[in-house]
């Protein structure tokens, strides 16, 4: 898959994530004024934008703490030997 088309499908499968994660507040929107309307998607798309990329950063700290450890068991046996 060529990196535009996958770049694309990204997108589109986060889109499509997020409208899900919107349609639970459904209700609520429904009976809201365009300007109330449209500040709450900002404030609610700016959280959720801030608890994914904690989320990533979190992910890769982890990754990166695995492969210092993996690193670290290495190294001994490299000194042993």
């Amino acid at each position: 898959m060529d990196p535009l088309t996958q770049n694309v499908h990204s997108i589109t499968q986060a889109c499509e994530q997020l409208n899900a994660w919107l349609g639970g507040f459904e209700s609520i929107l429904k009976q809201m004024t365009p300007p109330n309307f449209n500040w709450f998607i900002h404030v609610m798309l700016f959280y959720h934008t801030r608890n994914v990329i904690k989320k990533q950063e979190n992910k890769a700290r982890k990754e990166e703490a695995g492969k210092m450890d993996d690193n670290e068991d290495g190294g001994s046996d490299d000194e042993a030997g």
